[in-house]
């Protein structure tokens, strides 16, 4: 098996590091840090510190990883696209590696458009699959030579020296070695999901919403006029949560970017309660854990508008442009970072906050770059993204049982380290809009879930309309509801069908995820998958728009061919069927049948 290392380019020279300390000479050492998460999965994070009194020399290059392959195989590279808030968000990355290949995400956010953290490469009977940890600008690069090929993963652009005493930390790499691609998907799905997820630090406390939240539905409205603003308030909000009552299975309430002075997005940088609020959010959170629900808050605390209060510190903010309207809070900075901690831990304390939602609607890389020091290109970035790893870390350990949940335009930065600390309740903003001609809303969800949950175990998203179909497009183990709760018209008895099959279905998504087909914008197709443990499990299937078969047939995965199995299907309309079917047929092909396109069918199963 090849051995693992890292690599510096230091004062020109290209160095490979070993797991453990390196002193390269008086002025940086170097540490990779190794540990072992499983006799298949390794993790490793590089570290330089200079403990000398001078400057150090040069860094030009930083890979935490540097793994050479041999191999006969070409090999085969999966992966997906990143967040673009349209039909590619998350979409499949499957090809032949026939030449050299270079990755990066857009702008600085790690799952932005052009790149994912997230890949796997299969060559001949072997896989690996790395996850990276940088919230920031990562690159990932795939170097062919004969008879094999180099994976290096690591920082995009540097050209840095360390000050005395000074140090950095770069990019992790969780890194999975097997002989199956899609097995190792599996395994680290599992491994996130067991070892260093939020669910894996609260366990029980731990609980991903089915969440009624209105911004986008009744914002939108607000901010055309045509709507009264009673929903951006105190009232508004109890009363939002005494309508979610009527559907009987929300478990949450969240409240997105209308709670502050001047709104969103100009308001941004406040911390001061809108005049909707006069006493704060206490009221509304008691209010919403007195009937069973968890409050979620939104903040950006990193994106500052100018007109706002923090638009004036100067020594806390970064700019580019001082006649641009943004500036970006400065987490690199150890002193605003505190004020930020300080500020955020008596909020979330003082308003009864259980999920604190961090969002993020800007590209970082510009304000980094423009930001750093003569000769130090990437040390602003180094330090940023350790400052974020730092508010997060103290806000947890500050708050205990609050969680986050990561948002940043939607999915765009999901990556190993936020992913440990976090997950993300709006895997798109695509969630945003209600479906139209040009926004095929349903299908872009049923896609996201079929590339997303081959990596992560928790992701949700939000749904405008409470029909079967829509609803299990894009619910997992939760969901937000845009629902237009407020209209006398709106059917609740519909709502609470869909919501309580959400509820049931919560602990499937804990099973491993197969997909049964491939992710496609083609509405003249089915779509489906499974969600499988030892003995028992669901398929979710569904006959697009376009779709003229009322039958197909699928081969499970994960069944006793031996066995015999319960099946219920549960069709559009929530009407239960029930048959026994011996494991080999479900192993060798299942037969299906939705009668009409825009339909959906779930499949529970059990071993007898």
């Amino acid at each position: 098996m090849p051995e693992l290392h890292g690599k510096l380019c230091y004062n020109g020279q290209n160095i490979f590091l070993s797991p453990g300390k390196t002193t390269l000479d008086g002025t940086l050492e170097a540490e990779l840090e190794y540990r072992p998460i499983s006799d298949r999965a390794d993790y490793l994070l590089l570290r330089l510190r200079n403990p000398g009194s001078a400057d150090s020399k040069r860094v030009t290059g930083a890979k935490t990883l540097s793994l050479s392959v041999e191999t006969d195989a070409v090999p085969c590279y999966h992966s997906l696209w990143g967040d673009d808030c349209g039909a590619a968000s998350f979409m499949p990355r499957d090809f032949d590696l026939t030449s050299d290949f270079h990755e990066e995400p857009t702008g600085g956010r790690s799952s932005n458009t052009t790149g994912f953290p997230f890949f796997d490469i299969q060559y001949g009977g072997s896989a690996m699959l790395a996850a990276i940890g940088w919230t920031g600008q990562w690159s990932k690069d795939v170097t062919l030579f004969s008879g094999g090929f180099t994976v290096e993963i690591g920082l995009c652009d540097c050209d840095f020296y360390l000050k005395p005493g000074e140090s950095v930390r770069l990019p992790s790499v969780l890194l999975l070695r097997g002989s199956d691609a899609a097995e190792l998907r599996r395994e680290f799905r599992r491994t996130l999901r067991d070892k260093f997820s939020p669910r894996a630090l609260l366990g029980d406390g731990f609980r991903v919403p089915i969440a009624i939240q209105c911004f986008d539905r009744y914002f939108q409205a607000l901010s055309n006029s045509k709507k009264d603003e009673s929903w951006a308030s105190e009232s508004g909000q109890i009363r939002t949560v005494d309508e979610a009552l009527k559907a009987r299975h929300f478990d949450t309430l969240w409240l997105d970017a209308a709670w502050f002075e001047k709104g969103f997005p100009h308001g941004v940088g406040n911390y001061r309660f809108s005049e909707g609020f006069p006493r704060g959010l206490k009221p509304v959170s008691d209010y919403a854990h007195k009937n069973g629900m968890q409050f979620v808050l939104w903040f950006e605390p990193e994106r500052i508008f100018r007109g706002s209060d923090l638009f004036g510190r100067e020594e806390f903010l970064l700019m580019t442009d001082p006649g641009s309207d943004t500036r970006l809070f400065n987490l690199a900075d150890g002193e605003a970072r505190r004020w930020l901690t300080e500020t955020l831990v008596a909020m979330i304390r003082g308003n009864g906050i259980d999920v604190y939602r961090q969002d993020f609607n800007m590209d970082p890389l510009p304000y980094w770059r423009a930001n750093d020091e003569p000769g130090r290109r990437g040390i602003t970035e180094m330090k940023y993204v350790e400052g974020l790893y730092r508010l997060w870390d103290d806000l947890l350990s500050a708050c205990p049982g609050l969680w986050i949940d990561n948002c940043s335009s939607g999915g765009r930065r999901l990556d190993f380290e936020t992913a440990s600390r976090s997950i993300t309740l709006w895997r798109s903003d695509t969630g945003c809009f209600a479906e139209d001609e040009e926004r095929r809303v349903t299908v872009w969800n049923n896609n996201q879930i079929l590339g997303l949950s081959e990596y992560l175990p928790f992701h949700a998203c939000a749904v405008w309309d409470s029909d079967a179909y829509t609803v299990r497009s894009s619910a997992t183990h939760g969901l937000a509801c845009n629902f237009d709760i407020f209209n006398p018209a709106f059917d609740f008895d519909k709502a609470e069908k869909a919501l309580r099959e959400v509820c049931e279905l919560k602990s499937c998504w804990d099973g491993d995820f197969y997909p049964l087909t491939q992710a496609t914008l083609d509405e003249s197709v089915w779509s489906a998958y499974q969600l499988a443990f030892a003995d028992s499990g669901a398929v979710y299937a569904f006959r697009r728009e376009k779709s003229e078969a009322p039958y197909q047939t699928f081969s499970l995965a994960a069944v006793d061919p031996d066995g015999t199995y319960e099946l219920v299907f549960i069709d559009e309309r929530f009407e239960r069927t029930r048959r026994t079917v011996p494991g080999r047929e479900m192993a060798q092909g299942l037969a299906l049948c939705i009668p009409s396109p825009r339909e959906s069918l779930i499949v529970r199963y059990r071993k007898l």
